[in-house]
């Protein structure tokens, strides 16, 4: 499915994205004010019993104090701002708007959606480092269907089996969530690759129905994770981005970023 400066690949049986790409050029960013009145539209192209609306997400407000109903946000993959360029500020403004497609959002707890540290932290942190010197970039990202479980306080290996998603209110929630930055350095591709988990939110929730596995108590975390590691565990072939990432995951495995200042890049 394309749309303005982003691209998204849907799965049909679980009403969500495969993954969304798109593509930032950090000389044309506008400012383009802040959100308000977020508005989400149903995408034409595709029927509507193959992607998730508002039935699941209950109308949610841009603030709302109880989350009780439904903790989940409609988690955008591409952002908003990541979008937000162009040669005017108006058309800038309305690459932006196009990112409300729920095709383009995924079922994020809403700690771990609007978290400075977590996944808003992580979007912040690879859209700033191609504003800083106004490059041009590719950000890739995606939920981990029925992704393998893991032991406590740690991230799940790669080819380790498959584990059936937990479902809250007839859907099924992906446990972990990616992220892959691509752009050029010194002439060159590069690349950088992240996972992040949510299991620990989703254990909070009261209704939320177990499956064929066991959650564990691991603290939600960023880690920088090689691209070869996510093909495994997403079934994604990324191509030759494997071959070109700033992680050395062979030698050090997944690293837990503290802060995002402590990301390799290289």
């Amino acid at each position: 499915m394309k749309y303005f400066n982003y691209s998204v690949v849907m799965n049909k049986e679980r009403k969500l994205a495969f993954f969304a790409a798109v593509n930032i050029d950090g000389g044309q960013q506008q400012e383009i004010g802040k959100r308000t009145g977020d508005k989400w539209y149903r995408d034409p192209r595709i029927d509507e019993n193959h992607q998730l609306g508002d039935e699941f997400y209950k109308k949610q407000t841009e603030v709302e104090t109880d989350r009780t109903k439904n903790p989940f946000d409609r988690g955008h993959l591409v952002r908003r701002l990541d979008a937000t360029w162009g040669k005017t500020v108006e058309i800038a403004k309305e690459h932006g708007d196009d990112s409300f497609h729920f095709t383009n959002c995924s079922p994020q707890f809403w700690r771990f959606n609007e978290g400075k540290r977590l996944w808003l932290g992580l979007e912040d942190y690879t859209r700033n480092k191609l504003l800083a010197q106004k490059n041009k970039g590719v950000i890739i990202n995606g939920p981990v269907f029925d992704g393998p479980d893991a032991e406590k306080g740690k991230l799940p290996r790669p080819g380790d089996r498959a584990h059936k998603d937990p479902t809250f209110g007839g859907l099924k929630i992906p446990k972990y969530f990616w992220k892959i930055m691509a752009t050029a350095r010194d002439g060159k591709l590069v690349a950088l690759g992240f996972l992040m988990s949510q299991r620990d939110q989703l254990l909070d929730i009261d209704r939320i129905k177990e499956a064929d596995f066991e959650f564990t108590d691991a603290s939600i975390r960023v880690y920088q994770y090689s691209i070869a590691d996510l093909a495994k565990l997403t079934k994604l072939d990324f191509g030759k981005l494997a071959t070109v990432d700033l992680h050395e995951a062979a030698a050090e495995g997944p690293r837990h970023i503290e802060s995002f200042d402590d990301i390799r890049l290289g």
